[in-house]
């Protein structure tokens, strides 16, 4: 068994489970609407109701971006969940794939898909202008896809529970919510939010304030590394 092998039989899995099936497609399907679908039905909005939706593109933007990493981590997460519970782990571990590169390889998965989806949504999605500044929210969104995958293989007994656990992933959108729309000092409850950090950083890099928006960024960085840093040592503490 290696890496290629073991990607394989995700595929078929994936074929498979059409809940892990829905998180790949999602991904695309959050693509298709911002790059097709949004402005027309912002023309709609605004027409049937004098709602200005493009106004608040930046937003839709953040806020649609979570999903991506959101999902290649839940798939990530129920994938490792069977593997746990059909004792795979320890199988893989003498193979040739080793149990420390199985582990990488789950890490890299998830991160990895984050990274070229989100890449490709934020340059060619349409509704934002493309600036070097996004660099911030895609490195993030992708650190939050395994801090996801681990987060439900450590703390779900099941991949039942993964799902449920999954549920409360949802709390992720309200980052983006809080830096667009909460006054400045009542942001601060949003720190604890992974997903409050890339959306900051990109909003201060759109209002032109390029030096803080580095800072921010270094700061979500440091944060995204310490909650994977804990989701691996939680899940390491499961297997042993």
């Amino acid at each position: 068994m290696n890496a290629r092998a073991l990607l394989r039989n995700d595929i078929r899995q994936m074929l498979k489970d059409p809940m892990l099936l829905a998180s790949v497609i999602g991904p695309l399907a959050v693509f298709v609407f911002v790059r097709y679908l949004f402005r027309p039905l912002s023309v709609w909005v605004e027409e049937r109701y004098a709602f200005d939706m493009m106004s608040h593109a930046e937003f839709a933007a953040m806020l649609l971006l979570t999903v991506i990493p959101l999902l290649a981590g839940v798939m990530t997460g129920l994938l490792m969940l069977d593997e746990r519970d059909e004792n795979l782990i320890a199988y893989f571990a003498v193979t040739p794939l080793t149990r420390k590169g199985y582990y990488r390889y789950r890490l890299l998965l998830p991160s990895g898909l984050a990274c070229l989806m989100s890449a490709v949504y934020l340059l060619f999605g349409g509704i934002v202008d493309v600036r070097v500044e996004m660099l911030y929210p895609l490195l993030l969104t992708s650190a939050e896809a395994p801090c996801i995958a681990l987060f439900l293989a450590a703390f779900a007994a099941n991949k039942v529970e993964g799902l449920a656990l999954s549920k409360l992933c949802g709390l992720l959108f309200v980052g983006p919510v809080l830096v667009f729309f909460v006054p400045g000092p009542w942001q601060a409850v949003g720190i604890i939010l992974p997903t409050y950090w890339p959306s900051e950083s990109y909003l201060q890099a759109a209002s032109g304030e390029s030096g803080l928006a580095a800072v921010t960024f270094g700061i979500g960085a440091a944060y995204h590394m310490l909650l994977l840093y804990i989701a691996d040592r939680a899940f390491a503490k499961r297997m042993d």
